[in-house]
């Protein structure tokens, strides 16, 4: 039986297959996954490092703060941060990254994915408007396997 953060590491690298930024990657080598805030998933995540998705390697960076995440195509953020989430969205999406959270609430409060949990299942929410004004593409079978889209 998978951890729910083995759980969430997978669904993590799966969204990294299934989203298309819309201003290429050209000049950017790696895939760059961030955990800001206070990293939930230990050292499940390090299995993502050097994986590839959509061609380039991923990487991993846990920057000490949002105007160091600069360099970040996907950002986790942390339980901790939820009182800074206004300010993390609107930087983020301002930089056409990724969001992605387990707080509560997340894709209703401008987040892009949040993982949710029904019982022992962990599943996600996508906002597809908040992805889409983000500058981001969400594959249609991502949006199949959510359980909730906010159009």
């Amino acid at each position: 039986m998978r951890s729910e953060y083995e759980v969430k590491a997978a669904f993590l690298y799966n969204f990294t297959r299934f989203i298309t930024w819309a201003d290429p990657l050209s000049d950017v080598p790696d895939l760059k996954i961030c955990v800001l805030g206070q990293d939930p998933f230990g050292d499940v995540l390090q299995q993502l490092d050097g994986r590839v998705s959509q061609g380039r390697p991923l990487a991993l960076g846990y920057p000490e703060s949002l105007s160091d995440s600069d360099d970040c195509q996907v950002l986790f953020v942390g339980s901790a941060r939820s009182r800074d989430l206004p300010a993390i969205i609107g930087y983020a999406h301002d930089r056409q990254m990724l969001t992605i959270s387990e707080i509560p609430d997340f894709v209703e409060d401008g987040g892009i994915i949040g993982y949710v949990k029904e019982g022992n299942v962990i599943r996600f929410e996508i906002n597809l408007k908040a992805a889409q004004s983000a500058g981001l593409h969400v594959n249609s079978r991502l949006l199949e396997l959510a359980v909730r889209v906010i159009r």
